[in-house]
């Protein structure tokens, strides 16, 4: 009973990651150029649009989104699966929807609905600090220096920039993993978050337990990476001989 019982919440820990990554690949590698070109092109029409179309995602609720998004993607194209992993596959004892076609298509829905707020903070944040950035003294003076713009903007301006910004993206997924509560309820995915309501419904103290413990992992190794990528990105902060 104990190693079922362990076996379900390994399982919904991995699902939940599941979704909380590519969420997370989301607003990370379309969130951040996103914001760079519309910093670099405030006043063009496609930096606009860009801008007017995330005030959606800031206005609207998370679980608004998935149900738009159920409606839309799921009844009325009938595209993409609207709740549930899918097929899954077994290897060596383990359940796993990520190796079948349609347990990807069942993922798309809830990452996406988990990670559009998150796209647009990340976008509307790199804007503003790049816009700051490209401001500053220094790109001034290499302006006239003649360094080629995509040099300044790409590896000078655009690095500067990443500091704020990965603090807020490191804090984000942490929020993915704690808050896909409400994504796991509206598309009935298999994770933590359901699994946390469910314990809930049925006051299974141990597992609500288990379920704050592996949060608070989570949010201690994420502040952990955002450190050491700190040092990595900022050399003024890395030790130097004396």
């Amino acid at each position: 009973m104990v190693y079922f019982i362990l076996k379900r919440l390994v399982q919904s820990v991995f699902v939940m990651l599941a979704v909380a990554f590519l969420a997370f690949s989301l607003f990370r590698f379309v969130g951040i150029p996103a914001g760079v070109y519309t910093a670099l092109r405030p006043r063009g029409v496609a930096a606009q649009a860009i801008l007017m179309t995330t005030l959606v995602g800031v206005s609207i609720p998370t679980f608004v989104i998935g149900i738009m998004l159920i409606f839309i993607f799921g009844v009325q194209l009938g595209w993409l699966p609207t709740f549930g992993r899918g097929g899954t596959v077994q290897i060596g004892g383990w359940e796993s929807s990520l190796f079948t076609i349609e347990g990807w298509r069942s993922l798309l829905l809830p990452a996406i609905t988990l990670g559009v707020y998150q796209l647009t903070l990340t976008m509307r944040l790199v804007r503003a600090e790049m816009m700051e950035v490209m401001r500053s003294d220094y790109i001034r003076f290499g302006m006239a220096r003649g360094v080629p713009m995509g040099r300044l903007h790409y590896r000078h301006a655009l690095a500067n920039t990443m500091v704020p910004v990965i603090t807020i993206i490191g804090l984000q997924f942490g929020g993915v993993i704690a808050c896909s509560i409400v994504t796991e309820s509206v598309f009935q995915w298999p994770g933590m978050g359901l699994l946390f309501l469910e314990s809930i419904r049925f006051v299974d103290i141990p597992v609500m337990g288990v379920y704050l413990v592996v949060i608070a992992f989570f949010f201690v190794l994420v502040n952990l990476v955002v450190d050491l990528l700190y040092v990595a990105i900022d050399p003024r902060l890395r030790v130097r001989d004396v």
